[in-house]
């Protein structure tokens, strides 16, 4: 019984997850170009214009889940993502802090929500990029 509960679970968290991508299925790559394919590249190997000056190498995104054992680090890019939580002792970051750009409005739990929900679109899209 726990086997099929389970598989039920597993299809209603995909059948939303489809249904949310299928509602806006360009938006992750659309605010991928428009936010971080001038550093990391229109393919995310790091490549992009701006990769030249900067003062530490752009990653290449498109290893990520090599590097990670086969496996997209999807939290650990989410959280990369967002920054809005990153630990002193790891230092600056040249990356523009995400979550509190793609949070304008003024109200604050919907600004939350749609913080969250365009960080998840381009870290869909960077799983889209992996190498296979």
């Amino acid at each position: 019984m726990k086997l099929r509960s389970g598989a039920v679970l597993l299809g209603g968290i995909l059948t939303t997850a489809q249904m949310a991508h299928s509602a806006e299925p360009t938006l992750g790559a659309d605010l991928y170009r428009q936010n971080c394919a001038a550093c990391h590249g229109a393919t995310g190997e790091g490549d992009g214009p701006v990769a030249a000056v900067m003062e530490a190498a752009v990653p290449n995104l498109r290893t990520l889940q090599q590097r990670s054992g086969g496996v997209f680090p999807a939290d650990a890019v989410t959280a990369y993502v967002d920054g809005r939580e990153v630990e002193a002792a790891h230092g600056t970051r040249q990356m523009p802090i995400w979550g509190d750009v793609f949070q304008p409005d003024d109200l604050r739990r919907r600004s939350e929500d749609r913080a969250r929900s365009r960080i998840a679109a381009i870290v869909g899209f960077i799983a889209e990029l992996q190498y296979r």
